[in-house]
């Protein structure tokens, strides 16, 4: 469309073509409560391009369109940077927004099915409550229950101030430092590289303060 006049061999336009890498998911559940499956959190990708056509996200789209019982994936995994304590005593502190989520719900599977007596404290982030409050249900039953420490920030709710999970965090410093320092909390964070950075960016300024 854009070099209409352009006229190149299939095959030498195939081998300037790179190759598709593969898409990599955070399992969102824990083996040990369901052995038999794999709980994947996906948000499919789907823009406007300039020219009004739409631009879709290979494997998010792909998977969207699968029909259970019917299509296959193939399927890869590699080993997970993400480890719990030895120590179920040691507290956890978790950072993920959006599908960054995905981690944090299989760590606090397993957290219960290890019966852990350390503190959960889990930080989320989405746009609004009634559009991508992920997992909504299931976070709540746990805080409900004592077994998590829910942290909540929604974007798009207040009508002049943006609120994310680095605000919410740094609100508790007090209490983030004390399980840092007096409890050794082990830390995990997922989601975009922005938001690792100011994350980042706000747990060294609490452990400097």
């Amino acid at each position: 469309k854009l070099c209409p006049s352009l006229q190149i061999p299939l095959e030498h336009l195939i081998s300037l073509c790179h190759f598709l890498l593969p898409r990599y998911y955070t399992i969102a559940s824990s083996s040990s409560v369901h052995p038999k499956s794999i709980h994947l959190t996906v948000a499919v990708t789907q823009d406007q391009r300039k020219d009004g056509s739409l631009f879709e996200g290979v494997c998010s789209t792909h998977l969207a369109k699968c029909r259970p019982q019917q299509d296959f994936v193939r399927v890869l995994l590699r080993p997970s940077t993400f480890r719990l304590p030895t120590d179920t005593q040691r507290p956890i502190l978790m950072i993920g927004p959006g599908t960054g989520i995905a981690p944090m719900r299989a760590l606090m599977q397993e957290r219960i099915h290890q019966q852990s007596q350390g503190k959960n404290v889990l930080y989320f982030g989405c746009k609004r409550k009634d559009l991508d409050y992920l997992y909504q249900a299931e976070l709540e039953s746990w805080q409900a229950s004592g077994q998590l420490e829910l942290h909540v920030a929604f974007s798009r709710e207040h009508p002049t101030q943006k609120v994310y999970v680095q605000h919410l965090l740094e609100q508790q410093s007090s209490e983030t430092w004390q399980l840092i320092q007096d409890q050794g909390a082990s830390i995990y964070v997922c989601g975009g590289v922005k938001m690792g950075h100011d994350v980042t960016e706000t747990l060294k300024k609490i452990c400097v303060e």
